[in-house]
């Protein structure tokens, strides 16, 4: 067996390793969410919050996907609804004041609040969210 062999079945071996590993180790009666628990994924419409999204719903969250710009937004949303998940859209840019207060109020008036919040450890946070 040859080194390109050997390294790509170390490879696939690797990726059987990680695909265990992303299992979820809880069983029904451990699990402290549910599809009542709400999960808001700022920037979700692409990337690493667009994954993120897909595996806090795959897990059986409810999932608000944000993105500045709607239309990008409600197409990544769509792409996951599609896929049977139950993923939310609402227009949130957290560096204006208007729309993390409009998004505030709606989350407010449709959930109660939320249980859970991702944002890019980029964005500058100093009160980007006021909930």
């Amino acid at each position: 067996m040859g080194s390109k062999e050997r390294a790509k079945e170390r490879r696939e071996k690797r990726m059987q390793e990680i695909s265990l590993l992303r299992t979820i180790p809880y069983s029904d009666h451990q699990r402290w969410w549910s599809s009542e628990t709400i999960a808001v994924v700022t920037g979700a419409n692409r990337g690493i919050g667009f994954e993120i999204t897909r595996q806090l719903a795959t897990h059986g969250l409810t999932v608000i996907l944000t993105s500045r710009d709607s239309n990008v937004g409600l197409e990544a949303a769509r792409v996951l609804q599609e896929g049977g998940l139950n993923v939310v859209f609402h227009q949130l840019d957290v560096l204006d004041h208007l729309s993390r207060k409009q998004f505030s109020e709606w989350l407010q008036q449709n959930y109660g609040g939320l249980d859970i919040l991702l944002t890019r450890p980029a964005a500058p946070f100093l009160s980007c969210i006021s909930l």
